[in-house]
């Protein structure tokens, strides 16, 4: 991954092979206490998402081997107190133009992945909300 930075905005180019969630948590942990705002695009060929299912209280995830196009990524990279973690979402376009997506568990580079981070000089964590038993951002 490439990357230049002015101010608070960070371009990232993403090169064939990465995979996206480990390129940006390794960019957060140069980043510390702050959280990072994400949105992207590029084409990927080893995708897995997963959408959560009430009924079921668990996560249903889909995954795809297939050349794909990242129509839009969006979420967030935080690293409060040196825990890093991600919440994105994507969808993806397969080539008869079907269209797939939710929570980015995995995303592998096949040609380009384009990112801009804006970056939020605050250190804001994960805390258990107990009415949903999510981990949800730490506003107190």
């Amino acid at each position: 991954m490439q990357t230049v930075q002015k101010g608070q905005q960070i371009i990232c180019r993403l090169e064939v092979g990465d995979e996206l969630i480990t390129e940006l948590k390794y960019l957060a942990a140069t980043l510390p206490d702050q959280l990072g705002a994400i949105s992207g695009i590029g084409a990927c060929n080893d995708v897995t998402v997963s959408v959560y299912s009430p009924d079921s209280d668990s996560y249903v995830e889909t995954r795809s081997q297939e050349q794909v196009e990242l129509l839009s990524l969006s979420g967030n990279v935080e690293n409060a107190d040196g825990k890093i973690s991600t919440h994105l979402h994507a969808s993806f376009a397969r080539l008869d133009t079907s269209v797939f997506g939710g929570h980015l568990e995995r995303a592998v580079i096949s040609r380009t992945g384009e990112l801009v981070i804006s970056i939020v000089p605050l250190a804001v964590g994960r805390i258990l909300h107990q009415p949903t038993q999510l981990q949800v951002l730490d506003l107190s």
